[in-house]
This record gives structure tokens, sequence and C-alpha cells, in this order.
């Protein structure tokens, strides 16, 4: 058992000591970011260029949310004067051009059945509609893509930023923040409160297409000149993340003062089930596996150090678990012994016994003879935890301001619910934050073993062909 005890602790502490560099990491970013994190000079100036608002979708009738995206563009476009622009939809439902037949400046761009490139999915159609582009001419500076989702939302704000980020010429692509509150509330509770963790990563994406290249994108809230888009295409073979291959292209060809950052939100919503939010974020670490042979080593490197985080997160969060549960076992027994020993069976004092157990320091009475008991013990201690865990309250407390932060930003933009009922979804995500933790890492440890298990028996790893599930919207 004291064998077991020693390796368990080796593998957590390993694990835990690496989350502080990346902590503080983190902290830096946040920090130094968070002035820039969302535009907030959003003066109109009148000398627009050309915005191509494009949306690529399965079908864009059968996706109900692809018209209340429709609907932004225009909305926001009429609130600021701008007229500069269309919307296209890159679609492969014939009955999208009926439908949508009326709105003005929107064209629906229907990929053809026979059309054959390199790319598969929505790579495939993000070519098609390239050269679609070429053919019409559009593929020079003047004019600009800017990508969305089928759920994606734009603001006053969006655009703004975007005009201000194309007047003043810093780059040929940007991104911008993206958060979560459309839907929120009829979205799975503990999906929703997982997507939290999304709106505070954009805090690293400010940095990462600030000095790229970028170890990912986003594939909506993407802004890129119409001429590089051309220039890159998208092309890249099977994967499922083009849009990090595009990201790292970019900065290959035309270097680091090509991207940057926008600033301008695009409102999401969060997926609406467990097995949506499972096979969302199986698919980028699948996507990421896939790429992770075509950058040169040093990039390599740090992809895998992403993916090997996430990977070691689940393993942590599950030794972590069993490792609480080894300790509160005893420390509860010890409670319930003593209230026996005492005759005392108020139901009031057991409740507070038990909660002791498993938060030792809430009740000082009992959580003396408690810990005294466990630090003379080396069933459950096998080292001395008392400095270690003072070492890694840092990166805790990092782990559970990015849940509440995030949360936050998605709650501020979510209109439906009053102040008290965000309060109270504030207080589960900490809660809960555990469950969200390993909700968050379980696709990474499948995915990463799913990869290489298929390796293992003999697939060509150029032939490997992961079906790109399309979520719930």
């Amino acid at each position: 058992m004291e064998s077991f005890n020693y390796i368990l602790y080796i593998i957590l502490l390993t694990f835990w000591f690496s989350t502080i560099p990346v902590a503080f990491l983190t902290m830096i970013r946040f920090v130094r970011n968070r002035k820039i994190f969302i535009e907030k000079d959003l003066r109109r100036i009148h000398n627009d260029p050309t915005i191509i608002f494009q949306i690529t979708t399965r079908s864009a009738t059968k996706t109900t949310v692809v018209e209340r995206g429709i609907y932004s563009i225009i909305n926001a476009a009429n609130k600021i004067n701008y007229c500069n622009y269309k919307i296209s939809i890159v679609t492969e439902d014939e009955k999208d051009k009926e439908k949508f037949k009326e709105i003005k400046n929107c064209e629906i761009i229907k990929v053809d059945k026979e059309y054959k490139t390199n790319a598969i999915k929505k790579s495939r159609a993000l070519q098609f509609a390239v050269e679609y582009r070429r053919k019409k001419r559009e593929n020079t500076s003047k004019f600009w893509i800017f990508h969305m989702d089928d759920e994606s939302y734009v603001t006053n704000q969006t655009l703004l930023s975007l005009l201000k980020f194309i007047r003043e010429g810093k780059g040929i692509a940007s991104e911008g923040p993206i958060v979560y509150p459309l839907k929120f509330e009829i979205a799975n509770p503990i999906t929703a409160l997982a997507e939290s963790v999304r709106p505070f990563g954009c805090y690293d994406c400010v940095s990462q297409m600030n000095n790229p290249p970028p170890l990912h994108m986003h594939g909506s809230n993407l802004l890129v000149r119409s001429d590089a888009e051309d220039l890159i295409g998208w092309n890249f073979g099977i994967t499922l993340a083009e849009d990090q291959l595009f990201g790292y292209k970019l900065y290959e060809k035309y270097g680091k003062k090509a991207l940057g950052w926008h600033g301008g939100i695009l409102l999401e919503q969060p997926p609406l089930n467990i097995k949506d939010h499972f096979m969302q974020r199986r698919r980028w670490i699948l996507g990421s596996l896939q790429n992770i042979n075509k950058f040169p080593f040093w990039h390599q490197f740090k992809i895998s150090f992403k993916l090997a985080s996430y990977f070691m997160g689940f393993i942590s969060g599950i030794a972590t678990t069993i490792l609480y549960f080894m300790t509160f076992i005893p420390m509860l027994n010890t409670s319930i012994q003593i209230l026996i020993e005492q005759n005392n069976f108020n139901p009031l004092v057991w409740s507070q016994y038990i909660i002791s157990s498993f938060f030792p320091s809430s009740f000082p009475e009992i959580s003396l003879k408690i810990n005294e008991i466990s630090i003379n013990s080396t069933n459950f201690y096998p080292i001395d935890i008392g400095p270690i865990s003072i070492l890694l309250i840092f990166p805790y407390v990092m782990w559970l301001l990015s849940y509440q932060i995030g949360l936050f930003l998605n709650l501020k933009h979510n209109k439906k619910y009053p102040i008290s009922k965000k309060i109270i979804l504030h207080i589960q995500a900490i809660f809960l934050s555990l469950v969200l933790g390993i909700l968050e890492t379980f696709p990474a440890f499948f995915a990463i073993i799913e990869y290489y298990f298929r390796k293992r028996i003999n697939i060509i790893k150029e032939k490997q062909h992961y079906d790109f599930y399309v979520i719930n919207k």
C-alpha cells in the first residue's frame, strides 16, 4: 500500500509542479493583455473597406441559428451606417438559395458535389469559396473575409473593431475574443459552465496572434485579407484542424507582422449537451495530432507540451479524486468514532463533523484530532505535503480564477439572467470545478489514446480518416 502511495504522489507531484510555471505565464498574459483584449476605441471613421462576412455551414436552412447570424450582421451594419459589405453563405444545401434570396447583399455559394480538392469536410468548402471569389476577381487586397461559424453573432463593437484594424493597416489577418452567452440557459448546465474556460483562454490567444506563430487559431472571428487567403488556401489534406495550419502558413509566408488582434467580440453558444462537448474537444485534439508533423521541431515541441498538459490534466484530476477520498474516508471514520464515543447523535453536530472531514480546516476542534491521526499515519501521507500544498496554492487559484473570469465574460452578454442567477452560477462553478476540469480534459486523454492506438494497428497515418462530427446548434 505504501509503495502505491509513493508512486501516486510522484506522478501527481510531477504534474502539479509543472503547473506552477504555466500558471505564472497565464497570469502574466492575463495582466498584460487585459487592456487590449476587447477593443474600446470605437470611433466611426468613414473610409470603409469591403468586408465579406462568410458563414460556412452544411445547411443554413436546417441550422436555424445561421439566420440569426445573418440578421446580426445586417442590424449591426445599419446601426453604424456601414454599407460596404456582403454576406456569403457557403453551403452544401441547394434549398438555402431559395430561403435567403430576398435578403439584400446576401449570396449563396453552393459547394458542388463534384468539386474535388485535397481538402476534406469544412476545409473543402472553404477552398471552394476561395476559388469562387477568384473567378469574381474578389481575391484582392481591397476585400477582407470575416469567417464565422453557424452560430456566430456580430455586434456593433465587432464591426467597429474590424474596421479599425483594417484602417490602421497593422496586419493581413487578425482575431478577437469569442464569448458564449447564446443559448446558455438551454444548454446542459455542466457544459455551459465548462465553456467558461474558453473566453479566459482568449487572453492567451492575444499573445499567440501578436507573437506568432500561433499554436492554434479560431476558425471563427477570423479576419483575413482576401488575397492572402487566396495565396495560402485551405488545401491541407486530411485534417480536422485546418485553422491551425492556416495560421502557421500565414506566419510562414508573411512573417510576424502579418498577424494581429482586432479585439472585436463575437458571440457564440456552448455545446448543448455532453456528447457535443466531448466530440468538439476530441476533434481539436485529433486535428492537432494530424498536423503536428507538418511543423518545425520547436513548434512541434510547444504543441506536444500543450497536448501533454491536457492528457496529464485528466490523469491528475482522477488521481487527485482518488487521493482525496483515500484521505477523506479515514477522516470520516475518525469523526464518526468520536461522535459515537461521546454518545452524541445530534444531526446538526453530525453534519458539522462530516463536513469537517471534507474540509478539515472548517472546524478547528475536530480538525486537530483528525489531522493528528492522519499526520501520524504514513498510510495516507508518505511525505510531508505541507510545503508542497503552499506552493500549489497559486496554480490552483489561477485555475479557479480562469473559470470565474470566463463565466463572467459569458454571462455579461447574456441578458436573460438576473444578477442573482449569475451569482448562483459563479458559486456552482466553484463547487463543480473538479468535475469541470475532468470533463474538459477527458476528450484529450481519450483522443490521444485513440489516435496512437490506430497507429499501432497498422493504419497508415495519412489514411486515418475521422468523422467531422457536427454538433447540435
